[in-house]
């Protein structure tokens, strides 16, 4: 499917379904940022961002210490950073970053964000993080508004629609290009994971995210009762109903 197909699809569901409930969402991220025994382990991030060529988390509750964590493929780096008090402006958020011993050229290092794209106004199911600028360079991060859940793994994105009683499913190469797009998924969930499950031609697709307190999650494919491929969530968001 092109990339025009796929948008267009997209923009043609969310006409379809109204933009938000009149109480707002919630939003939780998270990302295998901890080390444990060289494994990751899942934590709660305050700004992640999903680029062709990498995935950036920013872990920390807020202003003083936290970490950035990146992905280049499969490959994880971990590298502390002082976190700085919000900047707000018209529209924008700048998070200042320091990174002990590197120079920052101007205007410096941060994590750039909307105050008018946010969780906080009942249009937006998700923040609008805009780039992660960093001592490796600045990354522009993809977002989409209304999706339920955003996740990235090494090769693949992965974007949810829940609204209306449609829940749809779409992926993006690691490089950007289009993968699949498939409605008339189910939603599960018990736990604390939910489990969102699509079908077509003979073939199953399995997004499993936790929510807080399970962190986690996992992209399947399967055919005939066998698992073809598992790849692990290295960050996702999942927004949900207040």
């Amino acid at each position: 499917m092109s990339l025009t197909r796929v948008r267009l699809a997209a923009a043609l569901l969310l006409a379809s379904v109204p933009l938000a409930s009149a109480a707002g969402f919630s939003e939780a991220s998270f990302a295998q940022v901890g080390a444990q025994g060289g494994a990751g382990v899942w934590k709660p991030v305050r700004f992640w961002c999903d680029t062709p060529g990498r995935v950036l988390a920013l872990s920390g509750a807020g202003a003083g210490a936290g970490t950035l964590t990146q992905w280049v493929g499969g490959a994880r780096s971990q590298v502390g950073v002082t976190v700085g008090a919000d900047d707000p402006g018209a529209g924008q958020v700048y998070t200042p970053l320091t990174f002990a011993g590197r120079a920052a050229p101007a205007p410096g290092f941060f994590v750039h964000s909307s105050n008018v794209e946010n969780v906080q106004d009942p249009a937006y199911r998700l923040t609008h993080v805009s780039e992660f600028r960093v001592p490796a360079g600045s990354f522009a991060c993809r977002y989409v508004p209304q999706a339920a859940v955003l996740a990235a793994t090494a090769k693949h994105s992965v974007i949810v629609w829940d609204a209306g009683g449609k829940v749809t499913y779409a992926s993006r190469n690691r490089d950007g290009t289009p993968g699949v797009m498939i409605t008339g998924g189910t939603r599960a969930t018990r736990d604390g994971r939910t489990e969102y499950r699509w079908n077509r031609g003979g073939y199953g697709y399995v997004l499993t995210v936790g929510l807080a307190g399970h962190a986690g999650g996992e992209l399947r494919v399967e055919r005939a009762g066998r698992t073809l491929s598992r790849e692990s969530l290295l960050a996702y968001s999942v927004s949900t109903p207040r």
